[in-house]
């Protein structure tokens, strides 16, 4: 009975690892999704400022309309995502608490520079996951049996 727990054990673990490559593999999907949003938002914010020049509170209520924001949230208090890097957060940070404090035109260069930088970090991680794409969970499979074949 107890040899059969060593196999079925020994048979979990390379399904955990191919689980836990699989998680790893979402996380970098929820990255981009993340990165997406951002940029989908700069460019919302952008086209607001250039052709209306709405205060703040009246875009944030624009926005929270149209399901960009949550109604908990303002522009220039807004978090960084969870799943953001450091250079991520830092320039997410600077793009939004210094929203609307200067004049439409160089708000909207500010928010083309921003724009253009979360773009570049789009790419950059849309060309990280293609790279890995499937093999966070073979390497989980493989190091899970290779596991399995040390406790047998």
């Amino acid at each position: 009975m107890i040899q059969l727990f060593h196999w079925v054990g020994a048979a979990l673990l390379p399904l955990c690892g191919w689980l836990t490559g699989a998680a790893l593999q979402a996380g970098k999907e929820q990255h981009i999704l993340q990165l997406r949003h951002t940029v989908e938002l700069l460019r919302r914010i952008r086209q607001e400022v250039a052709y209306r020049r709405p205060d703040m509170e009246l875009l944030c209520r624009c926005l929270i309309q149209e399901g960009l924001l949550t109604p908990a949230e303002k522009l220039q208090a807004l978090a960084p995502p969870a799943s953001f890097r450091a250079e991520e957060r830092l320039c997410f940070e600077q793009c939004f608490s210094g929203l609307g404090q200067c004049e439409a035109a160089q708000e909207c260069e500010r928010l083309d520079y921003y724009t253009a930088r979360f773009e570049a970090f789009l790419q950059q991680a849309q060309q990280e996951a293609a790279a890995c794409a499937g093999l966070s969970c073979r390497l989980g499979f493989a190091a899970g049996a290779v596991l399995a074949l040390i406790f047998l």
